[in-house]
């Protein structure tokens, strides 16, 4: 991942594993090629609107502020 879009798609690919149990009338559960269809078509959507979010705009590096807790450094024999 290394957008704000690719960390999106991947969210809302990983929340549509449940669907069945959301969606009514959805017998099966949705494959792993049909989530991410519907991620890639939602962030699609997103984007036409103007891209408020910046999900072009790379991750913030995770050792970088806005992390709870820090990296954990290596300890020397």
């Amino acid at each position: 991942m290394r957008t704000r879009g690719d960390l999106l798609r991947f969210s809302i690919a990983f929340a549509l594993r449940r669907a069945r149990k959301i969606v009514r009338g959805l017998r099966h559960g949705l494959t792993e090629d049909e989530r991410y269809a519907v991620a890639d078509a939602a962030l699609s959507e997103i984007k036409n609107q103007g891209d408020p979010w910046g999900l072009s705009e790379p991750l913030p590096d995770p050792t970088g502020s806005g992390f709870s807790t820090p990296p954990i450094q290596p300890t020397e024999p």
